[in-house]
């Protein structure tokens, strides 16, 4: 009971910082004398740290009540099919460092020793000035409950059980996550959506994957592998009345816009983009500039998200949306698009509307998403890493 009551005031104090030790007998249901030897024990082992009087209401003013920012840190990894990325962050979530590596292959051998060299870096830069609390890994494919990275579509892997190996290595907690999952916890826990019981994190990228929240809890499925809606059926007809299937995922990530920017310039639309330099950043460049066929491109690509989210409403009944991802922030000049399109294919538009917001985390979703996992298994459990 003592660990259940000391995460009670934890989760409290991350979802509404700046409490007293009344207001926290008032949201936990404990009492004044349990909070008080609680507090006192938290402030000890550095979780909590009083930051001062609230306003005076004409009696006695209570000591506010925080977190901590140095009473741990996590480490956050993010792996998917162009970059590794890494960050560092206190418990309050403020990154105190990152660092995003390219990559040229995604092969399991080359991709982990660049992993394993950032996290060195983020225990060095640590310092052990605060206690490390985990490690948590968000990767793009399909990942077990005891981390194994089952299948990767982007990365090609299969079967590379990362927990083990880096919990062996590094001598910490580890956690692995699908990385759309973990961008959808974080949009929950830091982002856009910190408000929103129900909503869908869709990632645009590479590939496509959906993070859906329902009811303040992430939903994983039966298995742990919900939200894969990328591989959504769409039945496309030629101009010869010939039906070929593919998939959302095929219609909206960033080699169908590759492809279909390459189709424009064949057609003859004018254009300072050139075959031999159809970067995704030299695309997106020209598309802000106002390039034509950039920007019909994006239009192009614009509407088929549309469509794709269209289909959630009418599956989930959920109305509201993140759009995060390499490809999917880059929409905020297009929403009008998107919602055009969304209109045009719903069984029935909800009684509010349908929300549609591009995710501004920083530095990345998926990497704050990991921060939180990190965070959140302490704040409900102190006990896992923590002798309380």
């Amino acid at each position: 009971m003592h660990k259940v009551n000391c995460s009670l005031i934890l989760s409290s104090l991350r979802k509404h910082p700046s409490q007293t030790r009344a207001k926290l007998a008032k949201h936990t249901g404990l009492t004044r004398s349990t909070i008080s030897n609680l507090i006192d024990e938290l402030i000890e082992k550095n979780f909590i740290h009083e930051v001062g009087y609230e306003p005076s209401s004409g009696g006695r003013r209570g000591i506010l009540l925080e977190l901590n920012p140095e009473g741990g840190s996590a480490i956050a990894v993010k792996i998917n099919a162009s970059s590794v990325q890494c960050a560092l962050s206190n418990l309050v979530g403020d990154i105190l460092w990152h660092k995003l590596v390219p990559l040229t292959s995604t092969e399991v051998d080359d991709v982990l020793p660049i992993a394993e060299q950032l996290i060195r870096e983020a225990i060095t830069i640590n310092s052990d000035q605060i206690e490390i609390l985990g490690i948590a890994v968000g990767v793009t494919g399909l990942v077990s409950d005891d981390g194994v990275v089952v299948y990767s579509k982007n990365l090609d892997w299969k079967q590379v059980n990362l927990r083990a190996a880096w919990e062996q290595c590094f001598k910490l907690p580890v956690t692995v996550d699908n990385d759309v999952s973990l961008a959808a916890f974080g949009e929950n826990h830091y982002g856009t959506a910190t408000k929103d019981r129900h909503f869908i994190y869709v990632e645009i990228g590479y590939g496509v994957g959906a993070g859906i929240i329902l009811d303040g809890q992430l939903y994983r499925g039966s298995t742990g592998h919900a939200g894969e809606v990328g591989y959504i059926v769409f039945n496309l007809v030629d101009a010869d009345g010939n039906v070929q299937s593919t998939t959302w995922e095929e219609l909206t990530n960033i080699p169908r816009l590759k492809k279909m920017v390459a189709e424009l310039i064949d057609q003859g639309m004018p254009t300072q983009l050139q075959h031999q330099a159809l970067t995704f950043n030299n695309i997106i460049q020209a598309a802000h500039a106002g390039d034509l066929v950039a920007v019909e491109a994006m239009q192009q690509l614009t509407r088929n998200v549309g469509i794709g989210l269209a289909n959630l409403v009418n599956i989930f009944d959920i109305s509201t949306f993140v759009l995060g991802g390499e490809l999917g922030t880059q929409y905020e000049s297009y929403l009008d698009t998107i919602n055009d399109s969304l209109r045009s294919h719903l069984i029935s538009i909800p009684p509010d509307g349908v929300t549609v917001r591009i995710s501004n985390l920083n530095p990345d979703a998926v990497l704050m998403g990991a921060i939180a996992q990190v965070f959140d298994e302490i704040l409900r459990e102190p006990s896992l890493n923590v002798n309380l």
